[in-house]
């Protein structure tokens, strides 16, 4: 098969989806489904304190069941798919996200919306770890942040639209139902796609399994599995730190940018849309940038611009200013994440990519959790600047230790050919 990046008559980042034709589909399915779940987002909180008169502490609840249920099920899903295959975990999980919409149309008591929100964390668990574990298997080793960054641009895409859509068509319909309605229709789209265009075929693991053993009872490869184990422990604590940083910001960034900064909503619309832009056009070149500089430099280099951008929020007085620096951030998290991504499947035990992914997946779920209400207790009780100070701080020891722990690129071996 042709290396992505060596397709002639096309730009080169274009050249992994020539190369794997495949990830076309897999990426407007994860659009599909993003922007499914994306509507929801705005929505949920408004119907259910308008529309059926819940309180603010029982919709925090139901949002704390999802993030919770997402956060325990990742792990048992990813171990799921290395024993019985990927799709059929993707499909499962696209089909339980599916119809959560349309129960929160009939549903009315808490208790019916705590069930919907502990199906929805299921499907979610389901779905987006184990896709990042199948593209692993399916691309060769050297283009997997490539091909990564296909699936990660239609996220941040997704992310962009879903939001504003299910408001747009709940206030042109009159209705509070409407983006339930459109946001079923698209999880079911991707699941029909996804039944079409989700590969049955895969690259097998690396061909650790066949290894001989040598005369101590241990594999020639025992020194590297060891160190690829060393390197995928010092991944999960570095995810747990860095989505305790990014946590830290969820609910505080727009507080700080809109009450200590004095920027409006409009002003920060604008800060927002125009990196939504940039990510779009760039998030192909950075995935190939990756892959020439080494995915383990690309994450250091993430992790540097990131630290180094939020340290200097707080002195920022111009809107063009802000513009610069939530792109500046949004493009630094378009370069590191599928980079990182790519080495953890890199380093994960040989078999076990899905395990290894969702792992790394719950880490950052957990992380974020933790981080959130932290970022809101510094921000009230020691000062409106602390979480973008604590943020970098937190970055800057991820870049450390991304600098000490994480692998080179080496190659596997090659892969061989298998089935799920």
């Amino acid at each position: 098969m042709e290396k992505g990046g060596g397709v002639r008559g096309i730009p080169a980042y274009f050249g992994i989806l020539k190369a794997y034709p495949f990830l076309a589909g897999i990426g407007l399915v994860a659009f599909l489904s993003t922007a499914g779940l994306a509507i929801i987002i705005p929505t949920l909180p408004l119907y259910l304190k308008n529309n059926l008169g819940f309180n603010a502490g029982v919709i925090g609840l139901l949002l704390s069941v999802y993030a919770v249920t997402e956060t325990l099920a990742k792990t048992p899903f990813g171990i799921w798919s290395d024993r019985f295959g990927r799709r059929p975990v993707i499909m499962l999980g696209l089909l339980l996200a599916a119809l959560v919409p349309v129960g929160f149309i009939t549903a009315r008591a808490p208790l019916a919306f705590i069930l919907l929100q502990v199906v929805n964390g299921l499907g979610v668990a389901a779905f987006w770890p184990v896709l990042s574990a199948l593209i692993a298997d399916s691309v060769r080793v050297e283009e997997r942040a490539p091909a990564l960054a296909v699936v990660n641009m239609a996220y941040l895409a997704a992310l962009g639209v879903g939001p504003a859509l299910g408001t747009y068509l709940n206030h042109f319909l009159k209705t509070a139902t409407g983006a339930f309605y459109a946001a079923a229709a698209l999880l079911l789209a991707s699941f029909l796609l996804g039944l079409i265009v989700l590969p049955r075929r895969r690259f097998g693991a690396s061909g650790e399994q066949g290894a001989g053993r040598s005369g101590d009872g241990r594999g020639p490869g025992h020194g590297a599995r060891h160190n690829r184990c060393n390197s995928f422990s010092a991944m999960l604590f570095i995810s747990l730190l860095q989505q305790f940083g990014i946590g830290l910001l969820a609910s505080t960034f727009i507080l700080f940018v809109n009450r200590q900064l004095g920027f409006s909503q409009g002003q920060i619309g604008t800060a927002l849309l125009v990196p939504a832009a940039a990510v779009a056009v760039l998030a192909l070149p950075l995935g190939q940038y990756a892959e020439r500089v080494g995915k383990h430099r690309a994450v250091q280099f993430a992790y540097l611009v990131s630290a180094g951008t939020l340290a200097l929020v707080p002195f920022l007085h111009e809107i063009w200013q802000l513009v610069i620096a939530v792109a500046v951030l949004a493009l630094a998290y378009v370069a590191g994440t599928p980079a990182w991504l790519a080495l953890a499947s890199m380093v994960a035990p040989s078999g076990r990519k899905g395990t290894a992914l969702a792992g790394i997946s719950t880490m950052q779920s957990l992380g974020f959790i933790i981080g959130s209400p932290a970022g809101g207790f510094l921000y009230d009780q020691l000062h409106p600047r602390s979480p973008l100070f604590a943020c970098s701080a937190m970055l800057f020891i991820c870049l450390f230790l991304a600098l000490v722990y994480l692998p080179g690129d080496s190659p596997e071996e090659p892969a061989r050919p298998g089935m799920h």
